[in-house]
């Protein structure tokens, strides 16, 4: 027994898996992570304080129906909430006003409606925009504009309830100067737009109510009054700041389409500088990065300056097109583009090199992420000529940034990265099976074919047989 068991063959222990990093350490992202903490800390406060606002919001209109005391008391708790919000003045990298964090615009938008409402109770006027200095010009239009008009649909039907038919005619009159002077803006397909569509509701309600009253005995005044010209205090509605919201909004919208086009510029440009560099032409793509640079530093940065809520979406789409382009060509060239080597320097620059222009973590974050498929595309190109050390340093590079994600404890919010992130690790197992391919290509002496993937497309090559031997072969298939 015994003996049978000394005999038996030792149980193998398999080996480690293959290490493809060849050293341990990853793309430092520390001081981005600490960023993204830092934003992701403060968009939760907003949602905590947005949640108190909303409760104190509550609390007033409750409030309101019953007066005195009680409302005045809430309606101070909701001012000193307020009070921290505006005081808080969001600012974006390159100038100007960011966005609101969180859900704060609605709730500003809420507030400014609620605000408007009591200031009608007290005058049967529009509260003027000069009341809220902090508050943006979509945020007044949306809360006292149209929010307005149709909680004064409701207020007429309560008024009519009691036949009251003054108090319904002068809301209605405030709600056909409203959408008269609303005509003249061009709110384009946006939330605006969708919301402006209640205050022709409103009044065809408020005309309704005011109809039905008349048929059942109530002496209305049919003609809707016109306040006097040329006197502002009279108006039921600021005129001259609602004109002035106007003008700047046209003039928002002429900056919008001039940064459009200039970022499809910008753009393009960057891709193709990235098509450059794998053509091997270095000359011109440092040409295009630099068109491409140029165009944001002069052209574009002063647009954002001068409104910065056009910070997010197209300057963002060109600056992590400039990024991609600016990191595959120091990856391939060396930070300095000294790198004259056959085989790829493999640097990848970090957040802090782009000192020329200000970026977002998003931003940075974005471009690192569209860095992988180039690489994967040069490893394709690389593997159809068998250079098995130039598809290490892709997987490696590949295989280093996903590592260095995946350790981020939170992504940017609002972003596209998690969407990203499923392609990468598919890049990373895809330049894996390429190198196991490319092994057996050299156990075979090179007479194997060899199937690469980059994602796009399939590239078969069938590698050049070494004698006639061979050839003959071939000519026989």
């Amino acid at each position: 027994m015994s003996s049978s068991a000394s005999s038996s063959p030792a149980l193998k222990v398999p080996h480690a898996p293959h290490r493809y990093l060849s050293r341990p350490d990853t793309l430092d992202l520390s001081d981005l992570e600490s960023k993204i903490n830092n934003a992701d800390d403060r968009r939760q406060s907003a949602y905590d304080l947005s949640r108190k606002i909303g409760v104190a919001l509550t609390k007033c209109k409750a409030a309101s129906e019953v007066g005195g005391d009680l409302q005045q008391a809430a309606d101070a708790e909701l001012d000193t909430l307020m009070t921290d919000v505006f005081a808080a003045t969001p600012s974006g990298s390159g100038g100007g006003v960011r966005k609101r964090d969180g859900n704060m615009s609605f709730k500003v938008e809420d507030y400014l409606r609620y605000k408007s409402y009591c200031h009608f109770l007290a005058t049967g006027k529009l509260i003027p925009s000069s009341s809220f200095p902090s508050a943006t010009d979509e945020e007044y239009l949306a809360g006292v504009c149209i929010g307005l008009a149709q909680d004064l649909s409701r207020y007429g039907v309560g008024r009519a309830t009691v036949r009251d038919a003054d108090s319904v005619s002068i809301a209605r009159d405030l709600v056909n100067d409203l959408m008269t002077y609303l005509l003249k803006f061009d709110f384009r397909n946006g939330p605006l737009r969708r919301k402006y569509d209640g205050v022709k509701y409103a009044l065809k309600s408020l005309e309704t109510v005011l109809y039905e009253l008349s048929v059942t005995g109530s002496e209305i005044d049919t003609k809707m009054k016109e306040p006097p010209e040329g006197d502002e205090a009279s108006n039921r509605i600021p005129n001259e700041e609602l004109e002035a919201i106007r003008l700047r909004m046209e003039r928002r919208d002429e900056l919008r389409e001039k940064l459009i086009k200039r970022c499809r510029d910008g753009q393009k440009a960057a891709k193709q500088s990235i098509f450059a560099l794998h053509r091997g032409d270095k000359k011109k793509s440092e040409e295009l990065i630099q068109e491409c640079e140029s165009c944001i530093l002069s052209d574009l940065l002063p647009i954002i300056k001068e409104e910065g809520t056009l910070r997010y979406g197209s300057f963002s789409n060109v600056l992590e097109e400039l990024v991609e382009a600016k990191l595959f060509y120091s990856w391939l060239y060396g930070k300095d583009g000294s790198n004259e080597a056959s085989s790829p320097s493999g640097t990848i620059l970090s957040i802090s090199d782009f000192n020329t222009i200000d970026l977002e973590p998003e931003d940075y974050l974005g471009g690192i992420c569209d860095l992988t498929g180039e690489v994967g595309r040069y490893a394709v190109q690389q593997g159809t000529s068998r250079n098995a050390q130039a598809v290490t340093l892709c997987l490696e590079t590949n295989l280093s940034i996903l590592l260095s994600l995946q350790g981020l404890s939170r992504f940017p919010s609002g972003g596209s990265l998690g969407k990203k992130m499923n392609p990468l690790r598919m890049s990373v197992e895809k330049l894996e099976r390429m190198l196991y391919e490319l092994s057996l290509v050299e156990a075979t002496g090179g007479t194997r074919k060899i199937v690469v993937d980059s994602g796009m497309k399939r590239q078969q090559q069938q590698q050049q047989p070494k004698d006639g031997a061979g050839a003959a072969e071939g000519d026989d298939d």
